[in-house]
């Protein structure tokens, strides 16, 4: 058994491109198909059904397919006609080489509710043997035009509804002599056999629409169902014509030709976020810390042309489609490095803005090391020094690395650690402040005056 799935729907729809809810052409031939389902809920816009040789054996689950104009059903192990009353739309039916017996023909009247079926086959079925088979479908069903591909004259059908009287009476007198149940063989699902009154309508309306009977108050259960499914769709659609439109049918935001001025001692406070599109957007910083990101999901298929971006110090603000998305951003960025780009797998607007002041974690912890007595050099291993806190006063700007640098000419380290322009590696910069000139000492005498003729004691 291979049930009917949206799998096999969908690759029967290449034709389409795999779109299933618009289809309305498929083949499901010679898939071993035993039951018919899913292709009222699946595709309900259906017009040509082709399901010959398959092992179908009852018609059902057509109801939902208004428009189905053309179905194909031969080759199957189809034994009544029933469950088309619904498909108001068929206008041709094949029922070809099926197992529809002499007693089915009690069945055919069912068509009648198809006003437009107007070409019918049952040729290769056992009810065809019987003598009146023509004459009696004919009769019953006036409005068709061929039968088995043969058309249908209008002296053929004159004859067929005079002849109407007999050929019933001698199809029961064969089936009663035969032991045929006549009250079991003209049962069929979805027969009219329900009055339209309001208690028959509050019944079937809760009853599973698959199993409604096919009469008068399933018809308006239905349509009020269509009424109220409808009625929530334009309430819908009221809400967001409100949302969007004034009573005049003016917008009540007019889409903006460009970005307002802002004042030149503009205060980030005071601007006043907004996002007018509803668009769904993220503000986040790169993953190198380096930048701030706003990506914006727009349309994949969107021009570029309606859109437009503005990066300030701290503010950044995207136009699409003449609404504004405004946004404060955390810190500076450079604005003359910003950058705009378009997605290619999912065409959001990507904004990136390069931080004015880039920070970098050196160390996990804030603290300052002194090498050899040297404040702030770290020699490491390979420089032989050892590690040691800083053990001077952080609150004296007189003490530490900038005094020994000032007054022995060290070599400071801190801070000339920096990415490289090609990522892979770093470019080691040393700054070397070289030691003031020494000047000429002055000589002072320490012991006795300049009239003593005599050397100090030792």
């Amino acid at each position: 058994m291979a049930p009917i799935t949206l799998e096999m729907i969908r690759r029967r729809a290449e034709h389409n491109e795999g779109m299933v809810s618009n289809l309305e052409e498929v083949s499901l031939h010679q898939q071993e198909i035993e039951r018919i389902e899913a292709l009222g809920h699946v595709c309900r816009h259906l017009k040509i059904l082709y399901m010959q040789n398959n092992l179908v054996s009852k018609l059902e689950n057509l109801h939902r397919l208004k428009e189905l104009e053309y179905a194909n059903f031969a080759v199957n192990n189809i034994s009544k006609i029933e469950n088309l009353q619904r498909c108001e739309s068929l206008v041709k039916l094949d029922l070809t080489v099926n197992f529809i017996a002499k007693a089915s023909l009690l069945t055919v009247h069912t068509l009648e509710a198809n006003y437009q079926l107007e070409d019918l086959y049952l040729m290769g079925n056992p009810c065809a043997d019987f003598s009146g088979y023509r004459a009696f479908v004919v009769a019953t069903l006036p409005g068709i035009k061929k039968l088995d591909g043969k058309a249908i004259t209008p002296s053929e059908r004159i004859l067929a509804e005079q002849d109407l009287p007999r050929i019933t009476a001698q199809l029961m007198k064969e089936l009663r002599e035969e032991g045929v149940d006549i009250e079991e063989a003209m049962k069929v699902s979805d027969a009219r056999d329900l009055a339209p009154d309001e208690d028959d309508v509050a019944a079937i309306a809760e009853m599973p629409e698959d199993e409604r009977p096919w009469c008068a108050a399933t018809r308006v259960a239905e349509q009020r169902e269509t009424a109220r499914q409808r009625e929530e769709n334009e309430r819908k659609k009221k809400e967001h014509h409100d949302r969007y439109f004034n009573i005049d049918g003016t917008k009540k935001v007019e889409r903006r030709a460009g970005f307002p001025e802002l004042p030149e001692d503009y205060d980030v406070d005071d601007v006043k976020q907004c996002n007018e599109s509803g668009a769904e957007f993220r503000l986040d910083d790169s993953e190198d810390g380096a930048s701030v990101v706003l990506d914006v999901k727009v349309g994949k298929y969107m021009d570029t042309s309606l859109m437009d971006v503005d990066v300030q110090t701290r503010l950044v603000r995207v136009l699409v489609k003449g609404k504004m998305l405004c946004l404060v951003l955390p810190e500076e960025v450079k604005p003359d490095a910003a950058c705009a780009r378009r997605s290619k797998t999912t065409g959001s607007l990507v904004v990136t803005m390069p931080k004015a002041r880039r920070r970098e974690k050196v160390c996990s912890k804030e603290e300052d090391y002194v090498v050899d007595g040297v404040d702030g050099v770290d020699g490491g291993a390979g420089a032989g020094g050892k590690k040691k806190k800083k053990g001077g006063n952080p609150a004296n700007p007189g003490t530490g690395t900038k005094k020994l640098v000032r007054e022995m000419g060290a070599v400071s380290v801190r801070g000339i650690v920096r990415d490289g322009e090609s990522g892979s590696a770093f470019d080691m910069v040393e700054s070397v402040r070289q030691a003031a000139p020494a000047s000429r000492a002055e000589q002072v005498a320490t012991y006795g005056s300049d009239d003593d003729d005599e050397p100090p004691p030792l």
